[in-house]
Order: C-alpha cells, then sequence, then structure tokens
C-alpha cells in the first residue's frame, strides 16, 4: 500500500482505488497543463477483466502495468475518455462511461475557494476524484504551492457528481486525510 494511503485503513478494493487515483495524479501534476482550468476524465477498468475481455490490450500497457497486475484481481487501468465540456459539472452531467467500466475519475484544476474561504484572487486548486461502481471512493485536492491530501471523500460534491455520473449512490464516507 502506498505511503500517503497507509493510514487511511482502506481494503484492497479501496486501495487499488487510491493507488490509481495517485497514479493519475501524479502524472498530471508532473505533466501540468498551463491552462488555468483544464479537466481530464478518465474510465478505469479492472486490469484482470480488461485484458480477460481484450487480450491484445496487453502489448499497449507498460510492463510494469502488468507487473502490478499480475495476480492483482482489484489492479486497475485507467483510460481516458476525452473531455467534452469546461465545467466540470456539465462534464460528468452529460458523461457517457464506457461499458463494462470498474469505475470513473474526474480531475480539474478550477480557480475558487474549496473550503468556503474567501479570496479576492484565488489561486488554482488541483481536484481529482475517483469511484468505482462498487461504491468506493478516493480524492485528492492541493491548492497550488501546498502538499496533496488524498481521502475517501474530501470533496463531498465532486465525489457525489462523479458517482451519479457512473449510477451509484455516493457513500457518506468520512473525510478521513493524510498529507502526500
Amino acid at each position: 500500500m502506498h505511503s500517503e494511503t497507509r493510514d487511511l485503513n482502506l481494503s484492497e478494493t479501496e486501495g487499488a482505488l487510491a493507488a490509481a487515483v495517485l497514479e493519475l495524479v501524479r502524472h498530471t501534476r508532473e505533466n501540468d497543463s498551463p491552462a488555468p482550468e483544464h479537466i481530464a476524465r478518465f474510465a478505469l477498468f479492472t486490469t484482470e477483466a480488461l485484458l480477460d475481455e481484450r487480450p491484445e490490450l496487453s502489448s499497449l500497457l507498460p510492463k510494469e502495468t502488468l507487473d502490478r497486475a499480475s495476480g492483482d484481481p482489484h489492479h486497475l487501468t485507467s483510460i481516458e475518455t476525452g473531455t467534452q465540456h469546461a465545467d466540470v459539472a456539465d462534464e460528468l452531467r452529460n458523461a457517457l462511461w464506457p461499458e463494462g467500466c470498474a469505475g470513473g475519475y474526474i480531475q480539474a484544476r478550477i480557480r475558487g475557494a474549496i473550503d468556503g474561504s474567501p479570496g479576492t484572487a484565488p489561486a488554482p486548486v488541483f481536484v481529482a476524484a475517483g469511484a468505482l461502481t462498487t461504491g468506493e471512493t478516493f480524492s485528492a485536492v492541493a491548492r497550488e504551492g501546498e502538499e496533496l491530501r488524498v481521502g475517501r471523500d474530501l470533496i463531498p460534491e465532486l465525489v457525489a457528481t462523479l458517482c451519479a455520473s457512473l449510477g451509484i449512490d455516493s457513500p457518506g464516507a468520512s473525510a478521513d486525510t493524510q498529507t502526500e
């Protein structure tokens, strides 16, 4: 289990979701878009089920992914779905998720306060949330220049909107947090 999630007491399924979310967050933050507002949406698939259905995809996945997924029925593979809307809520309200996906992930760089604190020129905030069709959720948030915070439900409205787009109820998860 990743050090960022060790203290959150995650199940194996939650751990797999957390790992997928953190992998996408790291990739995004390393290759950050210069745009002040950027949205990306990914479908999450159980790697084992994906490769059972489409074995030819194994040649497209990095060896490290195949090694991590080997023998792990919870391992998730993300596939970018593309975005259609400039607003996160609109993107999720209109999202079409691929058949057979195990869940979804949304991330955005937005301008605004995430905790209701006032400000005249709010700095960009990075938000990310993942949810599985089995009900598990995981999210990450960071103001520009601050450390990433991770937990089950740090951004309840975004998590609820993501869950609704997947056709599942948003769990009333506690907002356990940990600093990366």
